[in-house]
Order: structure tokens, then sequence, then C-alpha cells
């Protein structure tokens, strides 16, 4: 079989397969025409069956003797012909094929080694081979065997290595250079490989292994429950998810996916279902009834199982779709900010201001996101993984000189207490959904809105609060590797102003503080010029304000707080319209609702886009959303000289904003899409 042929079914190999349709199980065969060589062979090896498996077919070379000669002849099989991959192996690895499908049979995957968790191991951790990856999980930074140290292990390398057919010449002559200094280096040579490759400058990417069963002579690690497959399904779970999802949702989601494996659905369909879950919820919300209230509740939480298992099936099957990453971003905020609509007009309807409270906990929330997102993208640089590049025989990496050279010890119990209620206060989707279906139950609309209002502060606090105070106490260990961009970057693109901010950015400069003093204007002085009434102080307080900002975080944004930015502005404008409606009303209205959700919307878009394609909306959308700036300027005006028309202006605007975002939206998400190889061939970090 080659690459791109037809997928077909991994011959069966040990128990029977419990998990999943022929097609779920299905081997792509991205590695298939791969030379295999097995090192340190002495006797028979199960591994060219196991690689069989995966539409592996070539006979494996299999070398033994010394490690300089194992290196050697390795170099001269990879020497033989550059146009496909190398897997190279460990002849004693005993492992299930369906524990290789991540690393040999995954889009995306270029020279990779095999990494598995230490804390599996169950037998023979001192001697399994150490090795550290980046923080990101993308590299392997640093190997040790018997004659390297390595710093901070946190994975531990059972012995399986591919090398795409570009890096084989490269890697050949790096290990051609090794081989005479070898002689003790120890006896994995697949160690010393890789090694050799990471210390060379060949990028080694972090394969994960997986919660799979695997040994060596004197190593044995025991992954997940049940037979590979079944494991392979545990495995399909994110991780990092929080509290709620990883010890309710997912063990439920699971099951659905196990389901919906052996039935052919496919992730695309799956998040469709979700999002439907989530609106029927709403519609039925939106009644009023105490039963509806009560089904709503429920479908709530199944929308959040069903939205889980999309991912999984992707996993589980290495499809994934660029579509996939459109529908699952547009379609939480969807079913959230429906079912908060559907409470709001209730509470109307029952004589209680349903409607601020409603924007105030989308304001609250998408806050918390803007904050967050804009801080991890701060942190890329921190969390880049850098391998160790330095001559193959010098005994130590470049890690500090005390650094722990063995595997950590399983967390403390305190320790996953703390994480865990760190986990639970960042207030991550799971835990939303379930304080959103758990107060429906109660059939009270106003303590639906309030209590998520709540709990999304005190997430906004805990966050941001944490690291702001970190900036401010000089303990802020990522500054340093936040390098300036040198043009329009990230953050540029989330501030949203428009081209009255851009004009204003030409002609002016101020230091980066100014803005903040700006920003202050804008979300602090403006809505209590509004509050009291006095609207053309408040008109000429927010242009002063825009003006300092323009001037300050003019492109590129950059200072140990700029990550804050972009929620600043979403906060000005969220409570400025807020204000605004209660001013002009004495009364809430939809409408504020409306507008907001849209410019919401449009900053989540931003946000996915950068972060999941890496490119930012056209340039006519600026001009078209007329951006914070020319927004916020062009409401005040109008409660200035008509204020009756502030709420259908508001509604008229919200309409055009929605129209203008989904449209520069479908449009952009559609070109990358477009763009992109076959899906099955598209690397994805889900």
């Amino acid at each position: 079989m080659t690459a791109g042929a037809a997928p077909v079914d991994a011959k069966p190999m040990g128990p029977r397969p419990t998990v999943g349709n022929p097609a779920a199980r299905a081997v792509h065969g991205l590695s298939a025409g791969a030379d295999v060589v097995l090192l340190g062979g002495v006797g028979p090896s199960a591994l060219p069956e196991t690689l069989a498996a995966l539409g592996i077919l070539a006979a494996a070379v299999t070398l033994s003797g010394s490690l300089p000669a194992q290196l050697s002849g390795l170099a001269e099989a990879l020497e033989r012909t550059d146009a496909a991959p190398a897997v190279v192996a460990a002849a004693d690895l005993v492992v299930s094929h369906v524990g290789l499908l991540d690393l040999l049979d995954r889009p995306g995957v270029r020279t990779a080694a095999l990494v598995a968790d230490p804390l599996a191991l169950t037998e023979g951790a001192p001697l399994a081979t150490p090795a550290r990856i980046g923080r990101d999980g993308r590299l392997v930074e640093s190997v040790g065997t018997t004659a390297h140290s390595v710093t901070d292990p946190n994975r531990a390398l059972p012995g399986v290595l591919r090398i795409t057919g570009p890096d084989r010449a490269e890697a050949a002559r790096l290990l051609r250079a090794a081989a005479p200094l070898s002689g003790s280096w120890g006896p994995d040579a697949v160690a010393v490989a890789t090694l050799v490759l990471v210390r060379g400058g060949l990028p080694v990417q972090a394969g994960p292994l997986g919660p799979f069963d695997w040994s060596r002579p004197g190593v044995r690690a025991v992954g997940a429950a049940g037979e590979p497959w079944r494991q392979r399904l545990r495995g399909a779970s994110r991780g990092g998810d929080g509290f709620f999802s990883t010890y309710a949702v997912r063990p439920l989601s699971r099951r659905l996916t196990g389901v919906g494996l052996a039935r052919g659905w496919t992730p695309n369909v799956v998040t469709v279902v979700s999002l439907a879950f989530g609106i029927v919820a709403a519609l039925l919300v939106a009644t009023g009834a105490w039963w509806a209230w009560v089904v709503g509740a429920v479908l709530l939480f199944v929308a959040l199982v069903v939205d889980c298992v999309d991912g999984e099936i992707a996993r589980f099957t290495r499809r994934f779709s660029p579509l996939g990453a459109f529908l699952d971003a547009v379609g939480d905020r969807v079913k959230e900010y429906a079912v908060l609509a559907a409470v709001a007009a209730v509470a109307v309807r029952e004589g209680a201001d349903g409607w601020p409270v409603a924007l105030a906990a989308m304001a609250v929330v998408t806050l918390r996101h803007l904050e967050d997102y804009a801080y991890e993208h701060r942190l890329r640089g921190s969390r880049a993984s850098r391998p160790d590049l330095l001559a193959s025989d010098a005994p130590n990496d470049l890690g500090p000189q005390d650094a722990r050279t063995t595997f950590a010890a399983a967390s403390s119990t305190r320790a996953q207490v703390v994480h865990w209620t760190g986990k639970v206060v960042h207030l991550p989707i799971a835990e939303r959904y379930l304080l959103i279906s758990l107060t429906l139950l109660t059939r009270r609309p106003m303590l639906v809105l309030w209590v998520l209002t709540v709990a999304a502060a005190i997430a906004v606090l805990w966050t941001q609060g944490g690291r702001v105070a970190l900036v401010l106490a000089g303990r802020d260990p990522t500054w340093p590797s936040v390098h300036r961009a040198t043009g329009r970057g990230d953050l540029d693109e989330q501030l949203d102003l428009g081209p009255m901010a851009v004009g204003v950015s030409r002609v002016l400069r101020a230091p980066f503080l100014a803005g903040l003093l700006g920003a202050a204007m804008l979300f602090v002085a403006v809505p209590w010029l509004v509050w009291s009434g006095h609207l053309g102080t408040a008109l000429a307080t927010a242009v002063l304000g825009f003006g300092v900002v323009a001037a300050a975080w003019r492109p590129p944004v950059h200072h140990r707080v700029a990550w804050q930015v972009p929620a600043a502005l979403w906060v000005a404008e969220a409570l400025t319209v807020g204000v605004l409606v209660h001013h002009t009303l004495g009364s809430w209205s939809a409408a504020a609702f409306a507008y907001v959700a849209a410019v919401a919307y449009h900053r989540y878009d931003v946000v996915y886009r950068l972060r999941d394609t890496g490119t930012a909306p056209a340039t006519w959308v600026a001009v078209a959303g007329l951006g914070t700036d020319g927004r916020v300027l062009g409401l005040l005006l109008v409660a200035a000289l008509a204020p009756a028309a502030v709420v259908p202006v508001l509604w008229v605007a919200a309409v055009l904003l929605a129209a203008v975002y989904l449209t520069e939206s479908f449009l952009g998400w559609r070109e990358w899409i477009a763009a992109q190889p076959d899906p099955l061939r598209t690397g994805s970090p889900a």
C-alpha cells in the first residue's frame, strides 16, 4: 500500500477489537513504503509483524554488535535513498501496532521519536531511557543515556524513531560523525540515535504514545484498561481539560464516541448535532415553562457531552478537517449566547431586568477568554521547544547543573488538590455549562444570570489578578522570551481599532503606559459620564481616550502587560453600550445584548483564526465594522443628538455588524480551508 491509497482496516493482531468499525480502525498508509531498521537485534522480534499491520511491509534490516557499528550501519541504510521515510526501532520492543498509529500513521508527522509517560512505568523505571520534551509538547529537547545526563526528564523513550525522507541524508551525516565516539554510550542504540539527531540540530518531534502497554527487557509500562483499541479510545480524550470535564463529561463522551466509531459518525456532523442540541435547549428555555427548563438543562449538558465526541472521533481516526476547527469555534459561543438570551427574555417577561445581567455575563465570559488567549499567545516564546544543541559527546545537556536528572515522582494529593482547584476557579466551558444547567433547574432566570456573572467575574479576578500581580512584583519569568514583532502581530489584530485610530497612530506617538490611561478613560470615565447624563462630555472624553490609545498602542504593541489591551477595549465598548441603553431608555433592551453579541462573535473569530490558521481577518472588515473607536464614538454621537434613536440604531448596527462579520468570517475560513491539502494529510493539534 502506498501513501495516499484508500485506507484499509488494520490486520487484526492481539485481542479482538472492541471499539469502532473497520473504517474507524483503518490504516491510512502514511508510512507505507518506509524502510525498517531494527537495532540491537539478538533474537526474534515482534516488530516486523507489528509494522506490517500499519502497511509497512519492507523487510527489516537488523543491526547488532557494537554501538558504533549499529550507528554506522544505520547511517548507511539511511543513505540508500531519500524518497521514503525510515522507521528505526529497538528490536526488543513489544508494543501494539495501535500504539504506533500516532507516530507512523498520523498526518503532519515528520522526523519524530515515540515518547511515553514515565508515570505509566510499573517496572524498571531506572532502566528506561529518559528524555525531555518542550513545554509545548512539540520537540524532543534532550535525551539521556548511560553517558549523557538529561535535566528535568519528563518522558521515557520506548525505542521507535521515524525519520522522514528529506531528513535522511542529514540524519546519516550526523550518525556517521558520532559513531566513532559512541563506544561507551550504552546499549540503547535508538536512544543514542535520537540524542545524536537532537543535539545535531535536526528537529525531532515528540510523538506521544498514549495510554498503551509497552515493554522492553527489564522495563514495563501499563496503559489504560482493556485491549489496545479500548486504550486508544481512552487516549482520544483531550488532555488539559477542567475537573468536571475530566471526571464527568469525558467518561460519558467516550461511551458515546465508541457508539459513533462503530456507526461511522463524522466529527463535523457531530459538531452540528451538538449545536442543534444547544439551540433546542435555548428554545425550550425561552418558553418559560418549568418542564421545558428541566429538559433544556438536560439538553445543554447533552450538548456539552456531544461536543467532546467530535474531537475524540478525529483523534481516534486521525482525520482532521480544517472545517472542523471553524465549526467547533463557532458552536460553543452560539449555544452559550442563545441560552443567555432565552433566560434574559423570560426574566424580562416576568418583570425583571434580565438583559443587563445577561449582557454582563456575556461580557465577563468574553473578557476572560480574550485575556486568556492573549496571555497564551504571550507565553508561546517561553513554552517553545528548544532542543539542546551541543556536541554529541558532551556528558551534560544545557539544563541547570542542579536540576533533577531522574523522572519526577507522581504529584502529591495536596498538589493535585491545588491543581484542580485552580482549574475549577478558572471556569472552563464544562464548569460554565454545569452552572447554567444546575441553575436552570431552579426555574429562576435572574439566579441563572447572576450565578454565571459572578462566577465568571471571580475567574477573571483569579487569572488577570494573579498574572498582573506577577508582573508588578517583578516575578514574571516569561517576559524575556517575548520578542518584539517586526510588523502587525496577533495583539494588534485583536485590538479591533478602526480607520480613525489608525489615522491617529500614523501622526502621533505616545508611550505604552499612556494607552492604559486612555483605556481607563474609556472604560471608567466614559460610562460614568454617560450614566450621569453628560453625553457631550462623554463623547469628548471618548475622543481623547481613543486618541491616546491609538497613539500609544500603535503596531506592533509590545509591553509587559500588553496582553491586557484587547480585554480593556472590549470592556470599554460593552460597558459603554450597556450604560448608554440604560441612560436613554431608563430600562434595558435586547438591542444592547444583540449588538454586543455581534461584536463578541467577531472578537472570538479573530482569536480562533489567529490561533488555528495563523491568518488575520481581511483588512476591509476593520473599515466596514468601524473598529471599537468608530462604533463607540458613533453611538455616543447618536445619543447626544437623538437619544430616542439609540435603540433603533443598535438594532440596525447589530444586524449590519453580524452580516459583515459572519460574511467575512465565512469567506476567510473558506479561503483557508480551500488552501489546505487533503484533510487526511493535514496535521492538527486536536
